[in-house]
């Protein structure tokens, strides 16, 4: 591949002719660095992969020239978006080879390298691992607006070093503790979150509450529409994150007996619980800790966590809220632990683990399905569960569920507002430098409402549409009424905003149905 390199970026560049991807043995002659949130690589992945031709959504890269270069640098998950630039990067011009930098260690770490000029560890295109997953990439295909790429794995290395000049969070950065005194940030959309549990947790809920008889198959469809969803209060949640309820003997059924030993529930799962079709669906959890109530959290340090301690304990807006509950299985409070060694096992050390990234969150549901333990979670909507090595689903919190809909109409308040946040002192470079250009151009247009609306197509579920909105005052329109779930597909705008304070309350902007 080296030897046809000058080759390959000439065919590249003649009209009408295929995009190839770039090899790593070409320099980037833009590179810009961005750090922080795990739960943002999605939008920022599928904005580097729009494709061109979409109205009001302009793409960063030629069409077909995108190579993702990923891999760990001491656990820290790592990724460099290598392409040929657009022409709609004002200022910069199309054709130039562009590498966007991603680390993604947590919020925090879109916060406090940002604002003290802290250098960080990034993958080093220069010395890329030869003869594995990194030199022999594997084909991504075109999906609806994201164009097809080159997926190159086991990139790590062993870095190189350089200050992020863009910062991302899933929160304001004022929350995460961090000195905030030298950035400027903006709102770049709003999220979704959900609250995801462990599947076999999921239903014997809906079991519980009489949604879905336990003697349905696992994966039936039925246990997927909306309408079956099982619920839990924003109260119940609160005390499992507090840590005032630790077992599921302090959730009853309708006759009051302990949840976990429900006769609406079988005492044993069937021998092949995830073969297709097999019966009882729900059934009790495993005698050994099977009452405990076990919690997937993140590190102290991560978006997610503050955005779920802020919005069900209010920990982070007032002194005397409640504390989350800390890592007691071996999970290190900074760096998170490894839920392939803590948590999928028979008998774990603790009951609450830690993860560095929404992956490991994911992991540590799935483990605890696996080992048929009752486990909850935390991540974005964005996230779709499966019957392989994803065995988690979404509950619904006082009754709704949540969906754009529901987002929009403030019936789902669990909704917050990412930040993108950077050095105030180098703004002025920020607008005349070819690195600066592309990072403002990545800032103005990853929370657009024609971009999320290519973004959220990966966050459809069998019980709606999931993932983000626009902030209403960024939209280029207001939204058209009556606002439905449609509409929102192709124009997703939030109706209402907390003006990247989430410690405040949600107010309408612009209008809202008062039909519920």
């Amino acid at each position: 591949m080296k030897k046809h390199a000058k080759a390959l970026v000439m065919l590249a560049l003649l009209p009408g002719m295929h995009l190839y991807a770039i090899p790593p043995d070409q320099p980037p002659e833009i590179e810009v660095f961005i750090a922080g949130s795990t739960t943002q690589d999605a939008s920022l992945e599928n904005l580097m992969r729009l494709t061109s031709g979409i109205p009001g959504t302009p793409n960063v890269c030629q069409t077909g020239s995108l190579d993702v270069y990923r891999g760990k640098i001491n656990g820290i998950e790592k990724r460099v978006y290598y392409c040929l630039t657009s022409e709609f990067i004002d200022g910069v011009p199309s054709g130039l080879r562009l590498a966007v930098h991603k680390s993604s260690a947590g919020s925090g770490e879109g916060v406090a390298p940002v604002a003290n000029a802290q250098q960080i560890s990034y993958i080093d295109l220069e010395n890329l691992p030869e003869d594995n997953n990194c030199s022999t990439p594997s084909r991504i295909l075109h999906s609806g607006d994201l164009a097809a790429y080159s997926n190159r794995t086991d990139c790590g290395g062993g870095g190189k070093l350089a200050v992020p000049g863009l910062g991302v969070s899933d929160i304001e950065p004022t929350l995460l503790g961090k000195d905030t005194s030298r950035l400027s940030f903006r709102s770049k959309s709003q999220i979704i979150w959900g609250l995801p549990v462990s599947k076999n947790f999921r239903n014997a809920l809906q079991a519980l509450q009489g949604l879905v008889p336990a003697d349905v198959a696992h994966d039936s469809p039925e246990r997927e529409s909306e309408q079956n969803m099982p619920s839990l209060t924003s109260a119940q949640v609160a005390s499992i994150f507090s840590g005032a309820i630790q077992s599921w003997s302090q959730l009853y059924d309708s006759r009051g007996n302990p949840s976990y030993l429900s006769p609406d529930l079988p005492v044993h799962p069937p021998e092949l619980r995830d073969l297709s079709g097999t019966r009882p669906g729900a059934y009790q959890p495993t005698p050994r800790g099977g009452q405990t109530v076990y919690v997937c959290r993140r590190t102290s340090k991560s978006g997610t966590q503050a955005a779920y301690e802020t919005q069900y304990l209010k920990r982070r807006c007032f002194q005397g809220a409640p504390d989350f509950v800390s890592a007691d299985d071996g999970s290190d409070p900074l760096v998170g632990g490894n839920p392939e060694l803590l948590v999928r096992r028979p008998d774990p050390a603790g009951r609450v683990f830690a993860g560095n990234d929404t992956s490991a969150v994911r992991a540590c549901l799935d483990a605890h399905d696996e080992f048929n333990r009752w486990g909850i979670g935390m991540f974005s909507t964005e996230n779709v569960g499966d019957n392989l090595r994803n065995e988690f689903r979404f509950i619904r919190v006082d009754g709704y569920a949540p969906t754009l809909i529901n987002a929009h109409r403030g019936l789902w308040s669990h909704v917050s507002e990412p930040t993108m946040q950077w050095r105030s002192a180098t703004r002025p470079q920020m607008e005349t430098s070819r690195e600066g250009r592309t990072l403002l151009f990545l800032q103005a247009n990853i929370g657009k409402p024609r971009v999320l609306s290519a973004l959220n197509a990966g966050a459809e579920h069998p019980w709606g549409q999931g993932g983000y909105l626009a902030i209403p005052d960024r939209a280029s329109r207001m939204d058209k009424v009556p606002v439905t779930t449609e509409s929102l597909l192709e124009f997703p705008v939030a109706g209402v905003s907390r003006t990247s304070q989430d410690c405040q309350v949600s107010l309408v902007r612009g209008a809202s149905s008062a039909a519920q």
